[in-house]
């Protein structure tokens, strides 16, 4: 079975929280997260995307996917292919 996922770099934010005591000057500071992940698309709509970064065939000849994320499209900034173009979101 040919392998038909391909691999990208996707650069996203996601929400930061702290349930922790902090100052106006400290809140002020804080920021949502500025998250790089790299992995293979498992599946797009135009909500989602699915990724993973392991996989292993096993023996039957099955994949099963391991380091498995769901990420909301609307966080998403940018894709890039690893072997080239850069699509924007």
């Amino acid at each position: 079975m040919p392998f038909k996922y391909e691999l990208y770099k996707i650069c996203w934010d996601d929400i930061c929280s702290d349930s922790g005591w902090a100052s106006d000057v400290e809140f002020d500071r804080m920021s949502v997260s500025h998250c790089i992940s790299i992995g293979f698309i498992y599946k797009k709509t135009k909500d989602y995307i699915w990724i993973f970064s392991s996989y292993e065939i096993d023996n039957l000849g099955e994949i099963r996917f391991g380091d498995r994320t769901v990420i909301p499209a609307s966080n998403i900034k940018t894709m890039e292919k690893l072997n080239g173009k850069k699509e924007k979101s």
